[in-house]
């Protein structure tokens, strides 16, 4: 099988010549290639990655690091020598919003800004090898409070429910033009359509699953409908325990769910296998929190053990919980991709 004819087929519930690997992103490329002796550029097949995520760039981002509020998408994360991906300086330019007249004043992101010829290109690059999926971080409720502020998103949601809607519907609009505009670029390129939110912790939802289903719900679900309306697969990235609202996701259309941190769950894996594994393909089950300090054996172990209880039957794309950093040594990640791709048990693979 190529290797999007087998992460196609996992998505499916189908059995594959071998488990599907895949990873959100590898961190510690460039010691890994060094380490096989490879280019950096042969990295992800060395590996056996299936599938290659295509990013919707926004006002050349990519090619020239923006070093201002103004120059990223929603005005709310500054990336200096003191900053991560994460936004460790942050601004928050809703915090003082106080009506829906502030809301609407706000200069929100212009569609016409992303580079959707580009995103078409590498598309096209990857996807008659690969299952491209694309454009990912898409989010409604980590969107809210990047630009209220987090404790103050929760208080608008609580006391002034009417202008956390607003400030919600306005980002959803603004992403389905975008997603819209995007899966028309990549046409049937692209299979996969990749977005994602997070709203949960290891230990549960942020937000009651009642107060989920009120505000966030109908969002994602608009969000959705752009997938679905062009019979992509959906493929939803959301970390921790979501799995109070697992059944809303999969009638919503979802197909795979990334990231699946069995470690953060309240059932086993075994048990997420026999309630969901029958309608949705699971994508993660490697703790990448443990992947620094485990050695390649104990990485290989945790692979199997993870393709025992979710890849019987098919139904399951192996791989870290989340991106890989650079603080994982380069041998687990090896051993990780490695110990997937070689792993054969009748009932599991063809």
């Amino acid at each position: 099988m190529t290797p999007k004819e087998r992460q196609l087929a996992a998505i499916r519930g189908e059995l594959t010549d071998r488990i599907s690997v895949d990873a959100i992103y590898i961190h510690n490329q460039p010691e890994i290639a060094k380490l096989l002796d490879v280019s950096a550029d042969q990295v992800l097949d060395e590996l056996g990655i299936d599938g290659r995520v295509i990013l919707l760039e926004y006002q050349n981002e990519f090619s020239t690091p923006p070093d201002n509020p103004d120059r990223i998408v929603w005005s709310t994360t500054l990336l200096d020598e003191y900053s991560s991906q994460y936004g460790t300086y942050r601004v928050y330019p809703l915090a003082g919003a106080g009506s829906i007249a502030d809301i609407e004043a706000y200069d929100w992101p212009d569609p016409n800004a992303y580079n959707y010829k580009k995103a078409s290109r590498v598309a096209k690059k990857y996807g008659d090898t690969y299952a491209a999926r694309g454009p990912f971080w898409v989010p409604v409720f980590c969107k809210a409070c990047d630009l209220f502020g987090m404790e103050n998103a929760m208080i608008k949601m609580m006391i002034e429910p009417d202008i956390f809607r607003a400030v919600l519907n306005r980002i959803t609009d603004i992403w389905v033009e975008i997603c819209e505009r995007f899966l028309e670029a990549c046409g049937e390129s692209l299979p996969v359509f990749y977005i994602g939110d997070d709203f949960a912790t290891q230990r549960g939802l942020m937000i009651s699953p009642d107060k989920w289903r009120e505000f966030i719900k109908p969002c994602l679900d608009r969000i959705f409908e752009v997938g679905r309306k062009r019979n992509k697969y959906i493929w939803f990235h959301s970390c921790g325990d979501i799995t109070s609202v697992l059944p809303d996701l999969i009638e919503m259309g979802m197909h795979v769910w990334e990231t699946v941190q069995l470690h953060t769950l309240p059932i086993t894996p075994e048990e997420l296998k026999a309630r969901f594994g029958n309608r949705i393909a699971f994508f993660g089950g490697i703790n990448t929190q443990a992947l620094p300090f485990a050695g390649p054996e104990e990485t290989q172990s945790a692979v199997e053990r993870s393709i025992t209880a979710l890849g019987k039957g098919g139904g399951y794309i192996c791989g870290p919980d989340h991106t890989i950093n650079e603080d994982v040594p380069p041998q687990n990640t090896i051993a990780l991709f490695k110990s997937a791709c070689t792993f054969r048990r009748d009932g599991y693979t063809l």
